[in-house]
């Protein structure tokens, strides 16, 4: 019987309209067998407190007021009985609009000291997409029943849609349209702010609203069913002018089209136990157009011809990937530089490529360009941002397919990384030595680190320690968003 352990695990999401917190208790133990290297697993998780869904504080609208932020997570600290030494990991994830205010990352800062190991980050669009699939059970729905999923998580001031198959990422999209993009004073039905994707939205629809003007209850719904019809366009990977306008990336590269569908975030909760709307009043019971939106979403003629299923979560989905730590060793046969390490935080990305790609003999430019691809659905900047690829192979590697792979992450590090910036490769098999030789010839000056056996999936972030045992092996702790694999 393998020995327990536990682990108390803090979510904190900081999102455009709304933050929560969500304390977890997490079970480890060793899951390897007798003899072999350890590796800790989680083997139960315990939601021990969720937070009440609290407005997310601004001092303007550019500016998130961390004061007040950090008295609402200090006070659900209190409630919860939780004394923050006691907190051994979790994730701290701003999302939405609030990811784009300009001190985010003064409130990673304040909220990543509270405990515990944190994965602290800004998600940007196809992180966020991703995080709240998961988070909301798509992904594991799509592996269950072998399956495509859509997942679509509207909030606030975002909708996020990201498509699973079978478990696995395939593609993600996002578009800048919520619940919040009009603000209704309920208690007046006046406007008091209209944001600049709600403004392209009225012109398309020829609808002349103003701030401190109160629309009718017909208005509105056309203004929402116009977002509905977006959402369509979310899913689908189409892009009317309108749509153009409104989508923060590029649209999914692989359509949504036809498989099962799931919503998630503020918009979701209501898509899946509506409120009567009968009046302005009852439309902005939130000061905003949310509840509305999911009425027009369930009502949409190309939606309702879906398959839909309702997600194991949908408002809690995003604050749900609190982070659990995993820590293994890598292979004994590695590429590491000790200059480099140790390294903290580091997201891990996972190139998608195409099956023939795995069949047929590697073409170093087109693998190169599944990296390229990898590194821009993650919102990364390359000269910037750390970043790992985690590359597993289902196949096994000769003399030329290894010198192949190598050219590949030669190619890919010359145009996508500054000189000064180290190459990071994670894989499965033990090839980390050879492979790491093979680049290093190609590419002296590159920093460079391959490690091997080590079994990552996107969305984890690693901490590297500094190398053991004669530099043979490197403690990886594994960061995995919980309620996520």
């Amino acid at each position: 019987m393998p020995e327990l352990r536990s682990m108390l695990s803090v979510g904190i999401d900081v999102g455009t309209t709304t933050t929560q917190l969500v304390f977890s208790r997490l079970m480890l133990a060793d899951s390897a067998r007798p003899g072999q290297i350890p590796r800790i697993g989680i083997t139960d998780k315990t939601v021990l407190y969720q937070s009440p869904v609290v407005f997310t504080p601004l001092a303007d609208r550019e500016t998130i007021d961390v004061s007040r932020l950090m008295e609402i997570v200090r006070r659900e600290y209190a409630i919860a009985e939780i004394d923050p030494k006691d907190v051994q990991t979790g994730a701290v994830i701003i999302t939405g609009e609030t990811a784009k205010k300009k001190n985010a990352d003064q409130i990673l800062q304040a909220l990543g000291g509270m405990a515990g190991e944190f994965v602290v980050t800004v998600a940007g669009p196809h992180l966020e997409s991703m995080i709240a699939g998961r988070g909301a059970g798509a992904a594991l729905y799509s592996q269950k029943h072998f399956c495509k999923v859509t997942n679509i998580d509207i909030g606030g001031g975002s909708a996020n849609s990201v498509l699973f198959h079978a478990g696995k990422l395939v593609s993600a999209a996002a578009m800048n349209y919520g619940g919040r993009i009009i603000e209704i004073d309920h208690p007046t039905g006046k406007i008091r702010h209209i944001a600049d994707p709600a403004q392209a939205i009225l012109q398309d629809l020829g609808l002349a609203l103003e701030v401190g003007d109160a629309p009718s209850l017909p208005d509105l719904r056309r203004f929402t069913d116009r977002m509905a019809d977006l959402t369509v366009e979310l899913i689908e990977g189409a892009s009317s002018p309108l749509a153009s306008k409104i989508y923060l990336t590029p649209p999914a590269g692989i359509s949504g089209k036809g498989t099962v569908l799931m919503f998630s975030g503020g918009i979701g909760h209501y898509f899946y136990t509506p409120i009567p709307i009968f009046t302005v009043a009852d439309a902005t019971l939130h000061d905003d157009l949310g509840p509305l939106l999911a009425v027009s979403l369930r009502n949409n003629p190309v939606i309702s011809g879906y398959e839909i299923v309702r997600p194991t979560e949908t408002l809690r989905a995003t604050v749900l990937g609190a982070s659990s730590q995993t820590v293994t060793l890598s292979g004994s046969t590695i590429w590491a530089e000790a200059k480099l390490l140790p390294l903290r935080n580091v997201p891990v990305i996972r190139p998608i490529f195409p099956e023939e790609y795995i069949r047929y003999p590697i073409e170093p430019a087109e693998w190169s360009s599944s990296f390229s691809e990898a590194v821009r659905r993650w919102d990364i900047n390359p000269s910037l941002d750390p970043f790992a690829l985690a590359i597993d192979l289902d196949r096994q590697l000769d003399y030329n397919a290894l010198n192949r792979l190598a050219e590949s992450l030669v190619d890919f590090s010359t145009r996508a990384l500054p000189d000064q910036r180290p190459l990071i490769v994670i894989i499965e098999r033990d090839y980390a030595q050879a492979l790491g030789q093979t680049i290093k010839a190609m590419t002296p000056h590159r920093s460079l680190l391959v490690i091997d056996q080590v079994g990552l999936e996107e969305g984890d972030y690693i901490d590297i320690g500094t190398p053991l045992m004669d530099g043979r092996v490197v403690p990886v702790s594994v960061k995995t968003l919980i309620f996520y694999h």
